[in-house]
């Protein structure tokens, strides 16, 4: 299913040369254009791939290589004590007439995650709380595979688009336990818009996703080996399921979602939009016998909506305002079955888990151009509320969370041919509210980690980083660049540290 390294870094490095160059434009306007920050504080806008005709005014395109080291002291057991590895990526847009645009990406990452417990699976977040677990774990290696691709054409008042993407992952450890889990996730997307008066559009989106994960855990040591609990949420777990000697799981997943658009000069002036979608994932398991038996369903339930305005003074300040507002509603139901029999029969079907979370965001923008330099302010405020319930037995948390910070981007044009990038950013998440209804388990083990993870999720979190960057060009050359961050994040008095730095060539 998923391709070689090699074959795939050709592929990327391909891709990425199939890039026109921007010799129309500075180096200046071209990098301010390409890494725009306005662009990306309103990337919901482009979940509708009918407005990516107003993405930019020039094609471009991007080759980079990066290496990252994330280090945390504190940290959910199940998502692992930080992660290292190799990223390597290729994008491009490009306009190919008036009224006919293309664009993609790919990307290949090599990452080991560090001291990975109490989690057997892929994609923890999307697949939670119906996970297989251990309290040994290790060191997980994991490879990524993306691609992607989009299509646009205007037809008169018409514009109409679409974007397939394609992610694959495989994991795998080589100590006891020895997970291989392997993850396939395709997306269809499609938008059409109408010019209703002028630069004013109404358009409407969709989105078609199908996921499927193949895990398996095996074991080689003769003198004992770790108890596999099948989780169902908080804590507990399937009995009957629990502490197979090969078991495997298999979770598919078929998600929808729909939205309709509005906006003005393509967004330039301002959008509202709104989409609501539902998805559900169900999760097979198989004790070595070679029968799958189905033993949960994961609903899933989101709706978003969002918008922003954006006002020009003079012609160098523009500023903007942002206000986002999320809904994800996770509905867990369980299977039960029969031991009187010789083979297990299925008794009922019952709903025992419910996960609700939302969040409202308000992001303010600030932008100055200069001729040769440009600044950027974003500040924010966030608020957001968790409730995580399971019955048969009792069990439940809360919490409830503020977010504040700011971002900024200067660039500065150094000489013709060289532009330096600086992007420093601070956020607090602030635990207004943390209510403990946990029931213990029986397991020490599985309540320690309960606490824990409750306790980290109970805590509040101030991150302080900084990215730097320089682009250069040398005569008949596409432009360079060299880019570094660096990541503090303080947790209960303890410091997660974060380092990356990457290379790469621009069109």
């Amino acid at each position: 299913m998923l391709h070689t390294k090699a074959s795939f870094l050709l592929l990327l490095i391909g891709f990425s040369f199939t890039a026109k160059a921007q010799d129309s434009l500075s180096l200046f306007k071209t990098i301010n254009n390409q890494y725009s920050t306005e662009r990306n504080f309103k990337t919901q806008l482009y979940s509708n791939p009918a407005s990516m005709s107003d993405y930019s005014s020039v094609s471009f395109s991007e080759f980079n290589v990066g290496y990252h080291d994330r280090n945390e002291k504190n940290y959910r057991q199940q998502l692992g004590s930080g992660n290292k590895g190799l990223t390597v990526e290729a994008k491009s847009f490009q306009k190919l007439k008036p009224n006919r645009y293309v664009w993609g990406n790919a990307s290949y990452q090599n990452v080991k995650i560090n001291s990975v417990k109490w989690n057997e699976t892929l994609d923890y977040e999307r697949n939670a709380p119906y996970i297989a677990a251990d309290s040994v774990g290790g060191q997980l290696n994991l490879e990524r595979y993306q691609f992607a691709g989009g299509y646009l054409q205007k037809i008169n008042r018409w514009t109409l688009a679409g974007q397939v993407s394609y992610a694959a992952q495989l994991g795998y450890r080589s100590k006891d336990p020895r997970l291989r889990s392997t993850t396939s996730d395709l997306k269809v997307n499609a938008g059409l818009n109408y010019r209703v008066f002028r630069e004013y559009e109404v358009g409407v989106f969709g989105e078609l996703n199908k996921y499927t994960q193949n895990n398996s855990i095996s074991f080689q040591s003769l003198l004992g080996r770790p108890y596999v609990y099948q989780m169902s949420g908080l804590g507990f777990s399937n009995y009957l399921f629990n502490g197979g000697t090969a078991p495997t799981n298999t979770f598919e997943e078929f998600a929808y979602k729909g939205g309709i658009q509005i906006s003005g000069k393509g967004g330039q002036d301002f959008y509202i939009q709104a989409s609501v979608g539902t998805g559900n994932n169900l999760r097979s398991y198989n004790d070595g016998s070679g029968t799958m038996l189905d033993i949960s369903d994961l609903k899933t339930e989101n709706f978003e909506i969002e918008g922003a305005k954006f006002f020009n003074i003079h012609e160098k300040h523009r500023v903007g305002l942002l206000v986002n507002y999320r809904a994800v509603k996770n509905t867990g139901s369980e299977y039960g079955y029969s031991l009187n029999t010789v083979a297990l029969t299925q008794l009922f079907k019952r709903q025992a888990y419910r996960r609700e979370n939302f969040e409202s965001t308000v992001k303010g923008f600030y932008q100055y151009t200069g001729n040769n330099f440009s600044i950027t302010a974003i500040p924010f405020y966030g608020y957001e509320e968790i409730k995580e319930r399971r019955l048969f037995p009792d069990a439940g948390q809360k919490f409830v969370y503020s977010y504040f910070g700011i971002n900024a981007d200067f660039k500065q044009q150094i000489t013709d041919t060289q532009i330096f990038t600086f992007q420093p950013y601070f956020s607090k998440r602030t635990v207004t509210k943390s209510i403990n209804a946990l029931a213990m388990t029986g397991n020490a083990g599985v309540n320690g980690w309960l606490q824990q993870d409750f306790n980290f999720q109970a805590s509040d979190i101030t991150t302080l980083g900084a990215s730097a960057r320089y682009d250069f060009k040398l005569e008949k050359l596409p432009s360079f660049f060299v880019s570094a961050e660096y990541q503090l994040q303080k947790i209960q008095e303890k410091n997660n540290n974060f380092v990356g730095g990457s290379i790469g060539i621009t069109f």
